[in-house]
């Protein structure tokens, strides 16, 4: 497997759809999945300087993921996407450097990302 710098788990085919695009524009290496499951054996099998996950998905949500990557490598990065605003400080809480809430709009959430990058 190529050495990615973003592992990115959202299950919603249009923001997922979005969220590649913008990456694509920006070359950045990325691997998308569509479930917390597939994220967590992606991660498992990789190698990535920064995973974004949406909170919401089938089998495992983002939190569930958080949780077993800590376990993992506890220093990277981690940056959750919600459509709920009332969820950003429990997902703090949880571990996330960052929160994003849906729909993203403008760049503000690329510079946060290209800053871990960097």
């Amino acid at each position: 497997m190529d050495k990615k710098q973003i592992l990115l788990a959202e299950d919603e085919f249009t923001s997922r759809k979005l969220l590649e695009f913008q990456l694509n524009r920006l070359h950045i290496l990325f691997d998308a999945v569509a479930t917390g499951v597939d994220a967590l054996e992606y991660f498992r099998r990789g190698s990535y300087k920064l995973v974004l996950l949406d909170e919401y998905m089938p089998g495992l949500n983002g939190s569930e993921v958080a949780k077993e990557i800590r376990k993992i490598d506890p220093s990277i990065p981690l940056l959750a996407m919600t459509s709920d605003p009332e969820a950003v400080p429990r997902l703090k809480n949880a571990g996330f450097q960052e929160v994003f809430v849906k729909p993203l709009h403008g760049k503000a959430h690329l510079d946060i990302i290209i800053g871990y990058l960097a």
